[in-house]
């Protein structure tokens, strides 16, 4: 034990404070404000603080840099719940799940009707034409104009 004290009284003070700080936000359910939240939501802010914990990891003291690494992934969870992207991910279904649903609510099962239908007689259609002796004729009007009438209605 005396070893580990004397170990960390060699250290910098500075990583040690930085290591209790990001042990502090990884514990303690730290919201973001918004603005901060939308920008770490990005791919460039999720890109910048991978390259912020790498550079911590190899600046400064391993275990601060693994702490670093860790508040990073928990920043990233926070901001993509607060911002709402965790639940679009995880919860709303995909277009292809979307297009399988569809396709199972269009296979409707061979119903009573159709099987009746399938079950009729054929129409019967006779090719004959028996010549008819009237023609068709306009009806009245009943003073509306002529549909290919170009004057003022």
């Amino acid at each position: 034990m005396k070893q580990v004290l004397q170990k960390i009284k060699m250290e910098k003070q500075e990583h040690l404070i930085l290591a209790v700080l990001l042990i502090i936000y990884i514990l303690l359910d730290v919201q973001l404000p918004m603005m901060l939240t939308r920008a770490v939501d990005t791919i460039y802010g999720k890109i910048v603080l991978f390259v912020l914990a790498i550079n911590i990891f190899f600046n400064v003291n391993k275990v601060a840099g693994v702490l670093a690494f860790v508040a990073a992934y928990t920043m990233i969870d926070r901001a993509s719940k607060a911002s709402g992207t965790f639940a679009m991910t995880n919860y709303l279904p995909s277009e292809a799940k979307k297009v399988l649903d569809f396709s199972k609510f269009n296979d409707y099962p061979y119903s009573l009707e159709e099987e009746e239908v399938a079950r009729m007689a054929p129409i019967i259609q006779n090719d004959t034409s028996t010549g008819s002796s009237y023609k068709p004729i306009l009806d009245s009007l009943h003073d509306a104009a002529p549909t290919d009438y170009d004057g003022v209605v």
